[in-house]
């Protein structure tokens, strides 16, 4: 007391009692592990902040055993603790080695090797999962590309291009390691201008960055960049301030679209970050080695009692069984050494066809010649597919939202099966302006292709092939279907998706299949409270998908399996008291009393999902 929410200030406050909590502890911010009892169960301790005095209280909550599921959160803690002590810097979840960058003048790329690493009990023991990792850094800041953009004779910046270019993007402040995603630019405010610290008293960024990092900002001229940050779910119902960055001092990160292109670029960049096995295993084997022979790590393992393995585990590997793919009549191996079958398909009839005949073609005027030879490949393609193609009506646009959605909004009635839009360039707000109309405001399934891609001639054919595909698929055909060896099993999918900018609602997304082909499904969305994980909303989810199977298959499914990401292990307990009882619900209202139909599921937790099988019995 007062209740400090920052976490570094309240270890720092916890660790001015040292000497009596002792040098071993772990502590996340509001749990203490300590391999010892205090005397008493409840203590209070005065620890000092800028000359004002905090109440810390530490009570005691309970034991735990070494392989105790909690221990496992703290292991982590503790890891993440011995890759500082080895000069490895956090970057966002990561830790990568300064160190050992490489650097890429000639693409002014500069790429930082790092480790995912997770502690999480499998099999019969206690184990490090760790990968490779890399993080991607520009020699360019954020203020190189807004100079870049001057007018040469004005020297004014092309505020829509620089806003373009930034707006979105995520830069990277080597004073503290840390990434942010840019959401503004605020052309009023410079370095120069003052703001308030958290102690109430006044600053320029100017100075601020002088005092507090030791850097310069040399033009005090330039505008400021906006980052509404990211938030958890303990600051809720706090004001969000956003956070203002010097575009000096903040670095491009991951590849611009010119990069991507420039095949010297991605191949570079592929030698460096694409390992086979075996380098893998002598970048892992490297990390290992100097956990082993590092010191300090050494001495902070020997405080716990732990001790990693030399080897890796070894294990029995296993060859699943190929899978068969049937399309029509015929059936083909899916060739899971490369996973591509594209070549098979393109040699007969789809698994269930819709025929073309009422569609439009919208295209820019200077891309006339691309919409009409993807036309003119479609009608080679379709033929064989099994795919009945009538005559499209083209239709001539600006390059520019207004004038596609106005050609939409007096061309698109309720005949119109697909409707084909060939796109002058990547314009984000082109595509989405497109989308958005033709998903909200007109529901019709639609196909943008971006006019850059048709120019090829000799992938021309690749290309509408998959573009027929898409257009069949997304009128309601299937172009292939597998066998999973599991009869009248119906396949659901639950995932979250939270808005950590905006702050809006959080949207939970249920998808179920709804034929025993899997080529049909049901989706519907959910909105929940921003940042809420568990779904409140499955009972009436599943219910409208078991109606729907039903109406589908005239009976109901012997069994359920339900894929749901986007849980962490401290939440699948709280998963299985929460979304199973809803599920097994839905089951009681739906299924006859009479059925027989008893829920047994079992949790198989992989690396990001659990699954929960439901039977029927």
């Amino acid at each position: 007391m007062p209740d400090i929410e920052d976490g570094k200030v309240r270890s720092e406050l916890l660790l001015q009692h040292k000497a009596f909590i002792g040098e071993c502890h772990i502590f996340d911010g509001s749990s203490l592990l300590l391999p010892h009892k205090l005397l008493l169960p409840k203590t209070e301790l005065v620890s000092l902040l800028k000359n004002q005095v905090v109440k810390l209280t530490i009570e005691f909550i309970s034991e735990l055993s070494p392989n105790s599921p909690d221990c496992l959160r703290y292991y982590n803690i503790l890891f993440r603790r011995i890759l500082k002590q080895m000069n490895l810097k956090q970057v966002g979840r990561n830790y990568y080695n300064k160190q050992e960058a490489t650097e890429f003048f000639d693409h002014k790329l500069v790429i930082w090797p790092g480790y995912v690493t997770s502690i999480l009990e499998y099999e019969t023991s206690i184990t490090l999962c760790a990968d490779v990792n890399h993080k991607l850094l520009r020699m360019q800041t954020a203020y190189d590309l807004i100079t870049g953009l001057r007018d040469p004779q004005t020297r004014k910046e092309d505020v829509e291009q620089v806003s373009k270019e930034l707006i979105g993007s995520i830069v990277f402040t080597l004073y503290n390691n840390k990434t942010y995603r840019v959401d503004a630019i605020n052309w009023e405010d410079n370095p120069r201008t003052k703001f308030k610290k958290s102690g109430g008293a006044e600053i320029t960024f100017v100075d601020y960055y002088r005092e507090q990092y030791n850097t310069e900002v040399t033009d005090l001229t330039q505008p400021l960049l906006i980052s509404k940050g990211k938030w958890k779910k303990s600051q809720q119902d706090t004001p969000h301030k956003p956070i203002m960055l010097v575009p000096e001092l903040c670095y491009l990160t991951g590849l611009s679209d010119k990069m991507r292109k420039d095949y010297r670029v991605m191949r570079d960049l592929a030698l460096h970050m694409r390992l086979d096995p075996e380098r893998r295993q002598h970048e892992l084997r490297k990390l290992m080695n100097t956990i082993q022979t590092n010191r300090e790590v050494q001495r902070e393992l020997q405080l716990w009692d732990l001790k990693f393995d030399t080897n890796f585990v070894s294990f029995s590997g296993r060859i699943l069984k190929e899978v068969r793919i049937f399309q029509g009549r015929r059936a083909f191996d899916s060739h899971p050494q490369f996973a591509d079958w594209s070549r098979e398909t393109r040699s007969g009839p789809l698994l269930n066809v819709k025929s073309l005949d009422h569609w439009l073609i919208l295209y820019p005027t200077r891309n006339y010649g691309a919409a009409s030879s993807l036309v003119q490949s479609l009608r080679k393609v379709t033929p064989t597919m099994g795919t009945a193609m009538r005559e499209a009506k083209m239709l001539e646009v600006s390059d520019t939202v207004q004038s596609y959605t106005t050609v939409l909004e007096n061309h698109v009635s309720s005949k119109t099966q697909m409707v084909l839009c060939v796109l002058s360039s990547e314009k984000k707000d082109l595509y989405d302006g497109i989308k958005q109309y033709l998903c909200v405001k007109c529901p019709t399934p639609s196909q943008c292709v971006v006019a850059r891609t048709l120019d090829k001639p000799q992938t021309l054919m690749t290309i509408a092939t998959k573009i027929a595909q898409q257009m069949n698929c997304k009128m309601g055909g299937a172009l292939w279907k597998v066998e999973t060896g599991l009869q009248n099993a119906m396949f659901i999918g639950i995932d979250c998706f939270h808005d950590t900018v905006n702050r809006r609602k959080s949207i939970a997304g249920f998808v179920s299949s709804i034929n025993q082909e899997l080529t049909q499904w049901f989706s519907q969305c959910i909105f929940q409270e921003s940042g809420q994980e568990l779904v409140n909303g499955l009972k009436t989810c599943l219910e409208a998908a078991l109606k729907l199977w039903c109406k589908h298959n005239q009976f109901l499914p012997q069994a359920i399996i339900v894929y749901r990401d986007g849980v962490g292990d401290g939440q699948l307990q709280a998963l299985m008291d929460r979304e199973v009882p809803q599920i097994e619900s839905s089951l009681r209202s739906v299924y006859p009393k009479d059925s027989g139909c008893t829920p047994v599921y079992r949790a198989e937790v992989g690396c990001c999902a659990a699954a929960f099988t439901l039977k029927a019995l």
